[in-house]
């Protein structure tokens, strides 16, 4: 098959390949073509290691919504934000709920911003 790009097994794809060589633990094939070098792996790459389960601590959520009730120093008013390519609107999330939750938020916000 002709074509020109790296990949697992079969889904590697080269033309007039000139030289081959071999990773020392047999896992990758390099191929030297007229125009590239193209990688082949000819397994899988290992699974990840194990790790311990994470630990997750307990919820503040309630503690920190009491926080914002009463505290003049805190922000006030909604903050929109745009997420990813598609600039997808998250709208109406307090600033003051984002400073008692976030300590990068509460600097940003108590400069003015």
């Amino acid at each position: 098959a002709g074509g020109s790009s790296d990949g697992v097994g079969g889904a590697a794809r080269f033309s007039r390949p000139a030289t081959v060589a071999v990773s020392p633990d047999g896992s990758t094939l390099l191929v030297c073509t007229t125009w590239a070098l193209r990688q082949v792996c000819v397994a899988a790459p290992p699974p990840p290691p194990s790790f311990a389960p994470l630990v997750v601590p307990p919820s503040t959520l309630v503690a920190d919504l009491k926080k914002t009730r009463g505290d003049a120093s805190l922000p006030h008013g909604p903050v929109t934000f745009l997420v990813g390519n598609e600039e997808e609107r998250i709208e109406h999330v307090s600033k003051n709920l984002l400073c008692v939750r976030s300590e990068y938020y509460g600097k940003m916000f108590g400069i003015g911003m």
